[in-house]
């Protein structure tokens, strides 16, 4: 992927992968990552780290036959390499590449953890590397101080052990066992961070196919500045002063804003009459039923109609 600058020199192993850890600082704490220098930076890291790669796997360092105890102390630092590659990938910022980028970075931390896990080192290789949101956001607070505090302590510790003159190799393969289980700590948070950047990238994709269509901005309205004044002298003065703003006296403003009021009320909608239930009684037809009862509590049944009757 990566077309490198030069060619790679050639130096023993151990001294490309220091030169390459060293270049890794620079590009981590680099502040113009725009910059054509930064981009050959990433570029000849990457092709140092690909070369180192190549001879590792052709001197069959690692194996799935050994545990952590069959390694020997200088080789323990290379299985750093892949986890250089990946971060090495996700800071080039190759904008039209950027996905290639990112999902190599992804595969590159893969093979470090997977790494990791086969010698031991990687405790936890049961987490899902495709979820997008990171396992930790999702617990108390307590313990993502923890997971901060403990890659804190492992960083300090590094720094201490590093700062020591002639240290024994017991104290060296300490060292180099600490910088993989730090890794092992950002690349597993590196994964969910690239997961939701490919889930970006992709939806950015398909705005610019036309298979998202992009919801237009709607900018609100902007009124019209003007000079409001107490009276037409006023505003004859203040006109001729700033011609380029119009004048109000207060009058017209009211009469303007009670144009609006009258407007926005006429063109609210009318509101909903329910329609009468016919079987709800109204207080007319209550009082129409009760004068009929009394009536009919004075004026028997019959009485009104005793023509020839005995």
């Amino acid at each position: 992927m990566a077309q490198c600058v030069g060619d790679v020199k050639e130096e023993p192993l151990h001294a490309l992968l220091k030169t390459s850890r060293e270049h890794l600082l620079l590009i981590e704490n680099s502040s113009d990552r725009m910059s054509q220098d930064y981009k050959d930076l990433i570029i000849d890291s990457i092709c140092t780290l690909e070369r180192i790669s190549v001879i590792v796997s052709a001197l069959h360092l690692f194996s799935n036959n050994e545990d952590l105890s069959d390694l020997s102390t200088e080789t323990i630092k290379f299985m750093l390499v892949p986890a250089y590659l990946g971060q090495c990938h996700q800071q080039h910022y190759d904008y039209p590449n950027r996905k290639s980028h990112v999902l190599a970075a992804k595969a590159y931390y893969k093979d470090f953890l997977d790494l990791a896990t086969l010698y031991g080192i990687n405790k936890d290789a049961s987490l899902d590397l495709n979820r997008i949101d990171n396992p930790v956001n999702n617990n108390n607070r307590d313990t993502k101080m923890q997971d901060y505090k403990d890659q804190k302590e492992l960083e300090e510790k590094i720094k201490e052990l590093e700062r020591m003159d002639n240290v024994e190799e017991e104290v060296q393969r300490d060292i180099y066992l600490s910088h993989v289980s730090l890794w092992v700590m950002r690349s597993k948070s590196e994964v969910y961070n690239i997961n939701s950047e490919v889930k970006m990238l992709e939806h950015m994709e398909k705005i610019r196919g036309g298979a998202v269509v992009q919801k237009p901005i709607v900018k609100p309205k902007l009124s019209m500045p003007f000079v409001l004044v107490k009276d037409e002298l006023q505003k004859a003065v203040y006109g001729a002063g700033y011609p380029s703003l119009p004048t109000k006296t207060l009058d017209e403003f009211y009469d303007e804003e009670l144009k609006k009021i009258v407007e926005a009320q006429n063109n609210q909608p009318e509101p909903e009459v329910e329609p009468e239930d016919p079987d709800e009684e109204t207080e007319e037809g209550r009082a129409a039923k009760l004068r009929w009862d009394e009536y009919k509590d004075h004026n028997k049944s019959g009485w009104g109609n005793r023509h020839n009757r005995s």
